[in-house]
């Protein structure tokens, strides 16, 4: 399982990682305890996920925390090398993002990653603000892709924490698996395209986490901008066939989740599948 493509799939479908930052502010964490504590407010929402990636073996851990209200959401990921892949690679990599929640429509804000151990220790920050995009990289990229990523083409995507945001606080499923996202992480823009969705019937796994309406999704990842030249079996990660991403509800009424996301490789599928859930709170309403 290739680092790169691994990270850009689970990141863009969970969110996951293509890449993910360090939290800022208080975590969503904290949140989801304040919230069992003082319990849960109307029109607030906190969620944990835990993900397993998979290649014959367990391979990566994927940790997701997030937290929405009316007018603003935020969310942090994590995700870690595991099994006997940390004696090969190590990756640490995480990610955060602030931002604001207008008329019911989920808008980037403030996204943040940066990879843990990193022999460069890059950071990297994206503002979205009204007509602009504004990106810190430290230390900078060597160059910013062949072509880089244009200002509209900036604009018009958001940082792979937001989509998954929207996915979660999506109000119905016909909202999902349509269409096209488009993301962009401070340096490569990127595309997926979703299209046959279809049920599916829940595993053991589903059942236990008490996931309900399931369905299947094909996903399309495309490169747009921001990445090197590179032959063209080479571009879109090398990904030849759709991924099949999984999606359900956490609970009737309740938020929506990645449950699971399936890549074939030379080796065979490449799995990512959520492990745990906490929920706390609502979905908040408009």
């Amino acid at each position: 399982m290739k680092t790169t493509a691994c990270a850009s799939v689970t990141v863009a479908l969970l969110a996951g990682g293509a890449l993910l930052l360090t939290p800022a502010g208080r975590p969503p964490a904290a949140q989801i305890g304040a919230l069992k504590a003082g319990g849960a407010r109307d029109g607030a929402l906190a969620l944990s996920l835990a993900y397993d990636g998979k290649l014959l073996v367990k391979v990566l851990e994927l940790t997701i925390e997030q937290h929405a209200t009316r007018t603003g959401h935020s969310a942090a990921a994590r995700m870690m090398s595991s099994g006997i892949v940390r004696l090969f690679f190590h990756i640490d990599t995480r990610a955060s993002v602030e931002g604001p929640i207008e008329g019911g429509e989920v808008e980037p804000g403030v996204f943040d990653y940066g990879h843990v151990g990193s022999k460069r220790g890059r950071t990297v920050r994206v503002v979205w603000r009204p007509g602009d995009v504004a990106v810190q990289i430290d230390p900078p990229f060597k160059d910013m892709g062949d072509p880089p990523a244009s200002p509209a083409q900036k604009l018009a995507a958001a940082d792979p924490l937001t989509e998954l945001m929207r996915i979660t606080l999506a109000r119905s499923r016909a909202e999902l698996c349509r269409g096209s996202d488009l993301f962009f992480d401070g340096k490569q823009l990127y595309r997926l395209d979703y299209s046959n969705p279809r049920p599916t019937h829940p595993t053991d796994r589903e059942t236990r986490l008490g996931l309900v309406n399931l369905f299947r999704c094909d996903a399309r990842f495309h490169e747009m901008a921001g990445f090197g030249k590179k032959p063209p079996d080479k571009r879109d990660q090398g990904l030849k066939t759709p991924v099949n991403a999984d999606f359900a509800q956490a609970g009737e009424g309740g938020p929506w989740v990645v449950s699971s996301v399936r890549s074939q490789t030379p080796l065979g599928w490449a799995v990512i599948e959520l492990q745990s859930m906490e929920v706390a709170g609502k979905v908040p309403t408009s």
